[in-house]
């Protein structure tokens, strides 16, 4: 496994007006992340777990305190680098400890107990598609 922090899709604005809200309020049963729905404006750096296989695993988004704020996939949402084509190849960024990403995934769910976070795959019905090897 490998831990990388970005700052890429980081650039989402800022919240606005009651009429998006609205909107984005009713598409959120359409939306594989209804939780990061209004938090993904706030996200100022990502923290991506990637397997063996480069792929995205897991993630946490965190805010301009360094705080997370959205961290999948979980039992609601499938998360936002999973549903992407991007590999460990495709980012840049710093390499970040094992144990520090562990640490804050699980200060995040214990405060959250009503989700349920990912643990070995994404999702059980993930299929990921094969790719070349990373040497």
């Amino acid at each position: 496994m490998v831990y990388l922090s970005t700052k890429r899709a980081t650039s989402f604005g800022e919240r606005r007006g009651v009429l998006r809200q609205i909107v984005r309020w009713l598409t959120s049963g359409l939306n594989a992340n209804p939780d990061y729905v209004n938090e993904l404006p706030l996200v100022r750096r990502w923290i991506v777990e990637f397997g063996d296989d480069g792929l995205p695993w897991r993630e946490l988004g965190l805010d301009d305190s360094g705080s997370v704020i959205v961290a999948g996939p979980d039992s609601r949402n499938y998360g936002f680098w999973n549903d992407t084509n991007m590999t460990v190849r495709d980012f840049v960024g710093d390499e970040i400890a094992k144990e520090f990403f562990e640490s804050e995934w699980h200060r995040f769910y214990a405060s959250r107990p009503a989700r349920v976070p990912a643990t070995a795959v994404p999702n059980a019905s993930f299929q990921r598609t094969a790719t070349p090897p990373l040497n």
